[in-house]
C-alpha cells in the first residue's frame, strides 16, 4: 500500500496543467554552410554556434481569432458554408465540438466549397432574415404599447398617436410604417379601457413586425386618473379574449411591403404561428 504523503504527490502532480510555451529564436554567429562533399562540423566543437538571441515569445502574444467552416446557420455569426472568423474560445467550446462548425483546413475549405455550388440552388431558396431584423423585431414584440387617450376629449386612435406612444419608449420610427386596423377605435369610451389592439410595424419595407398597444385614458385631474394594468406580454387567453391570435414577424427577401401595401390583409392570410 503507498504512503499517505506519495498519494498526496501524485494527485498534486495529476492537477497540475502542462504549459507550453512557443519562443522564436535566431543564431548568434551563423556557421558557414559546409561545402559539397564535406564533412559537417560538430557543434560541439564551436561554442558560439550554439548562441541564440530571442526573436519572440509568441506566448505573450494574443492568439487572436480562428477561421471555420460553418455547417450550419448559426445566429448571429453567419449562414451554412460561410467562412468566418470567430473568438477561439467560442469556436473551442461551442462550435466545433457541437459541429456546427470545422477548422477552415485548405482540404475542407475545397471540400465545402464544391458541396456549396452543388447545393446552390437549394440554398438560394431558404429564408434566411438577416440577424439585424430578428433582433429589432424581437426587441419590438417584448414591447405592449401604452397608447395615452384622453378621458375628456375626442380622440381616434392614428398613426400619429401611435408614433408619439411609442417615442416615449424610446422606439423612433416613421409614420408610414405603422399599419393599423380598417376599423378605427375611438373614444372616451371606458368599456374599451386596457383594451389590446393589434397593429403592425415594418422595418426596411422587408419585415413586418406584429406589435401590440394597450388603450390608458389619461387625465390632467389627477382625481380622474385610472389604474391601468401592468404593461406585461399578454397571455394567450388574453389575446384570445380580444379575438387576437398570436403571430411572429414576416420577412420578405425583395422590398414588398410599401407604405400602399395591405399589410393587415395580408397577415390575416400569412402571418407566421411559429418564428421564421
Amino acid at each position: 500500500m503507498l504512503p499517505a504523503a506519495h498519494l498526496h504527490r501524485c494527485l498534486r502532480h495529476l492537477n497540475q496543467q502542462t504549459i507550453r510555451n512557443t519562443w522564436v529564436l535566431r543564431r548568434v554567429f551563423q556557421p558557414e554552410a559546409t561545402p559539397p562533399g564535406g564533412i559537417q562540423k560538430n557543434p560541439n566543437d564551436f561554442h558560439d554556434y550554439q548562441k541564440y538571441e530571442v526573436v519572440e515569445f509568441e506566448t505573450q502574444k494574443p492568439a487572436g481569432p480562428i477561421k471555420v467552416i460553418l455547417l450550419q446557420d448559426v445566429e448571429g455569426i453567419g449562414h451554412q458554408f460561410d467562412v468566418v472568423s470567430v473568438d477561439r474560445t467560442l469556436a473551442r467550446k461551442d462550435l466545433l465540438l457541437s459541429k456546427k462548425a470545422v477548422y477552415a483546413s485548405p482540404f475542407d475549405l475545397k471540400y465545402y466549397a464544391d458541396m456549396k455550388t452543388r447545393m446552390a440552388e437549394e440554398l438560394a431558396s431558404r429564408i434566411r432574415i438577416p440577424y439585424e431584423l430578428k433582433v429589432v423585431g424581437r426587441d419590438l414584440q417584448k414591447m405592449v404599447v401604452p397608447i395615452k387617450v384622453n378621458m375628456e376629449n375626442e380622440w381616434t386612435i392614428d398613426r400619429k398617436l401611435v408614433k408619439s406612444s411609442l417615442r416615449q419608449m424610446g422606439v423612433f420610427v416613421a409614420e408610414n410604417t405603422i399599419f393599423l386596423a380598417q376599423k378605427p377605435i375611438s373614444g372616451p369610451n371606458f368599456d374599451i379601457e386596457a383594451k389590446i389592439f393589434r397593429f403592425y410595424i415594418v422595418v426596411n419595407q422587408q419585415y413586418i413586425v406584429p406589435m401590440l398597444g394597450r388603450v390608458t385614458h389619461i387625465s390632467v385631474d389627477e382625481s380622474k386618473q385610472m389604474i391601468s394594468p401592468a404593461m406585461t406580454t399578454p397571455r394567450d387567453e388574453e389575446l384570445a379574449r380580444y379575438h387576437i391570435r398570436k403571430e411572429f414577424p414576416l420577412y420578405s427577401k425583395t422590398n414588398d411591403f410599401t407604405e400602399d401595401f395591405p399589410v393587415f390583409e395580408h397577415m390575416r392570410e400569412h402571418a407566421p404561428t411559429t418564428p421564421q
